[in-house]
């Protein structure tokens, strides 16, 4: 009941103050895509839900146009990409590619359907072990996955789009990650623990 009134205020807040974007301290732009809660203060904050540190409220992520071209450093995305329709995955990703500047980085963290089938396996071949990783909580429109990642297929995908270095990244020694959030995400399993998240950046 409190966490929902503290959810609600915070909506309200945003509703009758817009926050000012930031600039990192080093003078980049950097955007995080999916914020939800989470708020580091050197990140522009998009999300769907308007909450009062959302500098941008919108769930229409491959029409960004409050950015210009070539005019962002980094663009992060956490466990966001799954809930993208097929179809509209070319599209978010040109999206992303457009306001990049060159030597930009697109940074991701998905769901790891390899490290998901370990998951399954280790429970048993238990499918409700990870119908939560695989298919969301479903309990709103903006929570349902629709689409399935490996290290192979992201990368083609982000390949094809035409990003020219595609590597991994870890959530606990990089820049620009100063709060924990799903990149670093840890399922244990019969006895046995799993980090779930498949973590790839592509660069411009």
């Amino acid at each position: 009941m409190r966490r929902n009134l503290k959810v609600k205020l915070s909506f309200l807040k945003r509703r009758l103050v817009n926050p000012s974007h930031p600039v990192s301290p080093e003078g980049k732009v950097l955007l995080h895509i999916g914020c939800g809660k989470i708020n580091s203060p050197e990140f522009i904050n998009i999300d769907a839900q308007p909450y009062a540190h959302v500098h941008v409220v919108t769930d229409k992520i491959a029409e960004l146009s409050q950015f210009a071209d070539e005019s962002v450093d980094l663009v992060y995305m956490c466990h966001i990409l799954e809930h993208i329709k097929m179809s509209g995955l070319a599209p978010v990703l040109q999206e992303m590619k457009r306001v990049l500047r060159t030597n930009g980085v697109l940074r991701l963290s998905v769901p790891d359907f390899d490290r998901l089938i370990d998951v399954y396996k280790a429970g048993g071949e238990n499918t409700d072990v990870i119908h939560l990783q695989l298919m969301g909580g479903q309990d709103s429109d903006y929570n349902v996955h629709y689409s399935v990642f490996n290290r192979k297929g992201l990368s083609a995908l982000l390949q094809k789009a035409g990003f020219r270095e595609v590597r991994p990244w870890d959530p606990r020694d990089c820049r620009h990650h100063d709060f924990k959030d799903k990149a670093c995400k840890i399922m244990t399993v019969g006895g046995q623990s799993f980090e779930i998240s498949l973590n790839l950046e592509a660069v411009k």
